[in-house]
């Protein structure tokens, strides 16, 4: 990938690490990097500049610290405008000397890059890498998204659950539903993500809706130790960043369970449908008792979870996304009992850190909630289901054979 600033790019890192002044040239002299990558080439531009704005409106690191914040930052021209095409840019935002919040142009990207690529965010994170070695890496993507789901996949049928129709879907608020950016070529599955990610992260914060699916926490396990997403849809007003640096950066280890919080409190203070927010964090190192756990239980209510009436299990959506139900009452939904669910109780409580939600979701009551969601298997669904085979969950729980 060609950039217009790599010379430059170069001799920054090297300025760097000379300051640094350490004796041991292998130890990193920076604690920890964030980087928020804004992949906006969509109807969420004004949104997520907004949330650009908060956060460099907190408390961001000194000039001259150990800490780095980072912004890779991709809009449009104008909202609603995607024929013209614009540069991405990587920035780092730091308080100067003076007071005053400063901002460093550190790459420009050729306005040919597809931020919702693996490509390119895998380029973005190995720049961030060359230009600051560190201890520790955070990253939080903010953009559209949809789950664990392939990219383009829809269903003409709605005869699994029996959605609101087009007036009652209006009635909600905006959320950072569908697709990821408004380009060809835009759009991010899971193991290419995965496999994007060059490089172990401390924790991934995923500002983008119904990513809090087990399926894409399991397939990330070996990439990052902890996740924050939301097994729901997020409103587009998105998490809450006015706080955000101060959680990252405010102590020895980033506070992501407070990065959750502010998040509920922000939602639980709103009114109507506005007042619909779900959160999970999740050790991803983990995972590997849940996944046994679930296993058990798959191999004997096989039959029961493919014949299950869908309605009756606790849903994370309200229209037709109709592919996200809770991990946990799918088996109880099944006919599991309090014994054999044990396991899965003692697995969840062990790799759920965090979980909170508001009492409804956009009219959803939200009474049986594990903070997970999880596929359940279909008639008619054999191009879904031929995809999902290839994802590392199904590979180790066999929910379809």
């Amino acid at each position: 990938m060609k950039k217009l600033s790599r010379i430059f790019c170069a001799a920054l890192c090297a300025l760097i690490l000379a300051a640094c002044g350490r004796q041991d040239p292998e130890a990193p002299s920076i604690r920890r990097v964030f980087l928020m990558y804004s992949a906006a080439f969509n109807n969420l531009s004004p949104n997520i500049a907004h949330n650009e704005q908060q956060l460099l409106e907190g408390d961001l690191p000194f000039a001259g610290s150990d800490d780095v914040l980072l912004l890779y930052s991709h809009h449009t021209s104008k909202n609603g405008v995607y024929t013209v095409p614009t540069n991405p840019v990587l920035v780092r935002a730091y308080t100067a000397p003076n007071g005053l919040v400063k901002k460093d142009t550190l790459i420009v990207y050729p306005d040919t890059d597809v931020s919702s690529s693996p490509e390119v965010l895998r380029q973005v994170l190995l720049d961030v890498k060359d230009l600051f070695p560190a201890s520790q890496y955070g990253l939080l993507i903010s953009s559209h998204a949809k789950g664990w789901l392939p990219i383009g996949y829809q269903e003409s049928s709605l005869s699994i659950f029996s959605a609101p129709d087009d007036r009652a879907r209006r009635r909600f608020p905006l959320t950072k539903e569908l697709c990821i950016e408004n380009v060809k070529g835009g759009g991010m599955e899971m193991t290419p993500l995965a496999d994007a990610i060059p490089y172990h992260l401390d924790f991934f914060i995923m500002d983008a809706c119904l990513m809090g699916c087990v399926e894409v926490a399991y397939e990330l396990r070996d990439k990052c130790d902890k996740i924050i997403f939301s097994p729901t849809e997020i409103l587009s007003y998105g998490m809450i960043y006015s706080t955000m640096a101060k959680r990252l950066f405010g102590s020895a280890e980033a506070d992501l369970k407070g990065i959750c919080v502010d998040y509920m409190d922000y939602y639980k203070g709103q009114t109507g449908a506005y007042q619909s927010a779900t959160i999970t964090l999740v050790d991803c190192r983990k995972l590997e008792p849940l996944a046994s756990a679930c296993a058990a239980l798959v191999g004997k209510y096989r039959t029961s979870i493919e014949n299950i009436k869908r309605s009756q299990i606790q849903a994370y959506f309200y229209n037709d996304l109709h592919w996200f139900y809770d991990l946990r009452d799918i088996f109880e939904q099944a006919g599991a009992g309090q014994v054999e669910l044990s396991a899965i109780d003692a697995a969840l409580q062990d790799c759920i850190l965090f979980k909170d939600t508001t009492p409804t979701f956009f009219g959803i009551t939200m009474d049986r909630v594990c903070g997970l969601s999880c596929y359940v298997p279909g008639a008619g669904k054999e191009e879904l289901e031929k995809f999902y085979k290839t994802l590392s969950w199904n590979k180790a729980i066999g929910l379809i054979q």
